[in-house]
């Protein structure tokens, strides 16, 4: 089955990350669990060489400081559609781990890749991409024979809760989908799937949640006052568990390697 390309605003999207620069980190609590899960799954293969690694998607540097922490990285392109984000991803890499920087920043879609890689990672971005069929492909032309690609991408089940009430929400792929999409260019050697639920104490701290983490780039939705109570009560109804309402993430990691 052929998947076609995703019609997203990365003007929104990009604005709306970058809004969410300062309570970020605060609140992104299941993408810090998806990152230190990834690179749990990626610590399992020595294989992987960290000599030149590509980032794509640093966001705050959650997931560049863990890498830095815990793989001596002599070559890093740092990439995130927000340039914005570059001070905050400086200022988490330990100075005796610091690798050799290379700013990347830009719509990674349209931007030429650096060559020879060894290394691809990426933490909840790749559900972002407009076509992410043609881009696992130019990543697979970019790495070295002997290169890797390790990612995270959310699936459906992702915010499923504000979802089912507002219609909005991202065409996510199925894990079988992606690894499909991967059987071209690369060798699958590890897949686990995973599901974060954070409980927050109201509906509407579910909405100051999608803000803070910038999540919500995927359409505009224009609240009423009438069309916010109506959310709020059936929020409430439908999904209140003991200590407050859930917000769901369903993610999948994928460690493969280039064929």
């Amino acid at each position: 089955m052929i998947l076609a390309p995703m019609i997203l605003d990365k003007n929104k999207i990009a604005r709306c990350f970058r809004q969410a620069m300062v309570t970020y980190d605060l609140h992104a609590t299941a993408q810090r669990q998806v990152s230190a899960r990834l690179l749990n799954l990626a610590g399992q293969i020595p294989a992987i060489s960290y000599e030149r690694v590509l980032e794509i998607g640093c966001c705050t540097g959650l997931l560049t400081q863990m890498l830095c922490q815990q793989q001596r990285v002599e070559t890093l392109f740092l990439n995130d559609l927000v340039p914005d984000f570059s001070e905050s991803v400086l200022a988490r890499i330990p100075e005796e781990r610091m690798p050799r920087l290379h700013h990347f920043f830009g719509d990674i879609e349209t931007l030429q890749l650096p060559d020879r890689l060894t290394l691809v990672v990426s933490s909840a971005t790749f559900q972002w991409l407009a076509d992410l069929p043609g881009f696992l492909h130019r990543l697979a032309e970019v790495l070295r024979k002997d290169g890797f690609l390790v990612f995270s991408i959310f699936g459906p089940g992702t915010l499923k809760e504000f979802t089912e009430l507002t219609g909005v929400g991202l065409d996510y792929r199925t894990p079988e989908q992606i690894a499909g999409l991967l059987e071209r260019d690369f060798i699958l050697e590890q897949m686990v799937t995973d599901q974060d639920r954070l409980v927050l104490a109201t509906p509407r701290d579910v909405l100051h949640h999608l803000r803070a983490t910038g999540v919500g780039g995927v359409r505009d939705y224009r609240w009423t006052k009438s069309g916010l109570r109506h959310f709020e009560q059936e929020y409430q109804t439908r999904f209140a568990i003991a200590g407050g309402v859930p917000v769901t993430y369903a993610s999948s990691c994928f460690v493969v390697r280039k064929k």
